[in-house]
């Protein structure tokens, strides 16, 4: 009926969870900010005198606090929150896979370059901001902090579910701090167990979404060398990620560079900041339309670490040469990788704009 695939009635329990797992975290990245500001604001103006006297005192604590997401985070955030279960149901929901191809020495911090961004980046949440992931087995000794908007961390009550997965602000001055930690076991920063950091970064950014369509591994990269400073700067590996088959969770609409869809969706990112992603999935109880990703295999592949010669003033033609070394080490990970997870491999390669 209207061409749309119904889910069958007999599905188990375990595959229902997993798909509430999804949707709730789709709700969080999604509507978090504007949920937590409505929640926020009739608990502020309509509660009683205890609850608004509780949300004076918790804005009081966001400003004494509001250097958190800049400072890097809050460590490896909350292991009680990363260790829900609902985590595990959304890792098991595509299902999600991490594989590394070299052991890395614990004993450095690195700039993880994740590719492509995908609608959502939902590899990499399953991967790096929760307990559910071959992470801490892989690269034992190791922080993954992904790093996301900071206005994230001014957004009462989102802003600690954000600080609870580990996440820290894409500011400079955060990667930085993170960059430049000690590796001493001993040292203050490390009291979690943990010696080094992997700050990950979506280097396409939300741009990069827009160009999210099935086979297509478009990625914004050839003009984005702030990362690469940064890594110059601190002296940090660089270490090539990709996740295969993140472009297949969703369809969007077709919005080729000068189309009328892509003028409107760059005017609305131009204005506001916010990229507009059109995208379609899923259903709850259906397989063709909704807002649910599509159950697709994501594996995310960690390359060798690029080694990085430190300069606190990196000139453009070092800067230039090391772009150009990443992007090849970028797409040798990716051809070399390709054949084990995507179909018709032959025809699938990196488009680097």
């Amino acid at each position: 009926m209207l061409k749309v695939e119904w889910a069958p009635l007999n599905v188990p329990l375990r595959r229902r969870l997993q798909t509430i797992s999804v949707a709730i975290e789709m709700f969080l990245v999604v509507l978090g900010n504007v949920a937590a500001l409505i929640v926020f604001g009739l608990l502020l103006f309509k509660g009683n005198t205890v609850i608004r006297v509780l949300c004076v005192v918790y804005m009081g604590f966001m400003y004494y606090d509001r250097d958190a997401g800049k400072n890097g985070g809050r460590g490896f955030g909350s292991q009680w929150f990363r260790s829900l279960t609902i985590w595990s149901y959304f890792v098991e929901y595509f299902p999600i896979d991490l594989v590394k191809t070299v052991d890395i020495d614990a004993n450095q911090n690195y700039i993880f370059a994740m590719f492509p961004h995908g609608v959502l980046s939902s590899s990499a949440f399953g991967n790096f901001n929760t307990n559910y992931s071959k992470w801490k087995t892989l690269f034992p000794g190791i922080r993954s902090k992904i790093m996301t908007l900071d206005f994230h961390f001014y957004v009462p009550l989102f802003r600690e579910v954000v600080l609870a997965w580990g996440m820290g602000s894409c500011a400079a001055q955060s990667i930085k701090k993170l960059l430049r930690q000690s590796n001493d076991i001993k040292s203050e920063e490390n009291r979690d167990g943990y010696t080094s950091n992997a700050v990950l970064i979506f280097v396409g950014g939300a741009q990069e979404a827009l160009y999210c369509h099935p086979r297509n591994y478009t990625l914004v990269l050839k003009k984005r060398k702030g990362f690469i400073k940064l890594a110059i700067a601190t002296g940090s590996s660089l270490v090539p990620c990709i996740s295969f088959n993140e472009v297949d969770i969703f369809d969007q609409p077709a919005n080729p560079p000068g189309s009328k869809m892509r003028k409107f969706q760059d005017y609305i990112r131009s204005v506001t900041g916010v990229t507009p992603v059109l995208f379609n999935g899923r259903g709850f109880f259906q397989y063709s339309y909704g807002w649910l990703p599509k159950r697709r295999a994501i594996t995310t592949v960690v390359g060798s670490p690029l080694v990085v010669e430190k300069n606190e003033n990196p000139s453009p033609e070092q800067v230039d040469k090391l772009h150009d070394r990443f992007c090849e080490h970028l797409n040798d990970l990716f051809e070399t990788h390709k054949a084990k997870y995507i179909e018709d491999h032959e025809e699938v390669h990196l488009n680097i704009i």
